[in-house]
């Protein structure tokens, strides 16, 4: 009798391991589809947004969302483009206009930064 119940309690333990097992995969299955779904959000090109680990997914979210909030937040915002050409061209001395927004510069080091992983990942280094 003792065995009997010896054995029910070695099968009971591993079906809820199983069962446990089980919903720890779905779980991360779920949360890779979300954090996959976030880097596609990102301004990047898919080839980069596809190969990036989660860390890099969350790092260039908090940045994007931090410079994207930044520009917004200018006197005048500065995601909108000036129209015509950049102001005080003619005198010597003075800043012109930048000819893009700085959220396209983030997008343009957010691209170069993440070539530069891949490449280094793969090479090996």
């Amino acid at each position: 009798m003792d065995r009997s119940n010896s054995g029910r309690c070695l099968r009971l333990q591993a079906l809820r391991k199983e069962k446990s097992r089980d919903a720890a995969r779905s779980r991360r299955g779920k949360e890779n589809f979300e954090f996959y779904e976030l880097a596609k959000m990102l301004p990047l090109p898919g080839a980069i947004t596809s190969q990036l680990d989660k860390a890099s997914i969350i790092r260039l979210t908090i940045s994007y969302l931090k410079m994207r909030d930044f520009a917004n937040q200018g006197d005048p915002p500065w995601n909108l483009r000036i129209e015509g050409p950049p102001p005080n061209t003619s005198v010597k001395g003075r800043v012109q206009a930048p000819s893009h927004s700085p959220l396209q510069s983030w997008n343009q080091a957010a691209i170069s930064w993440s070539e530069k992983m891949t490449h280094s990942q793969g090479s090996g280094t």
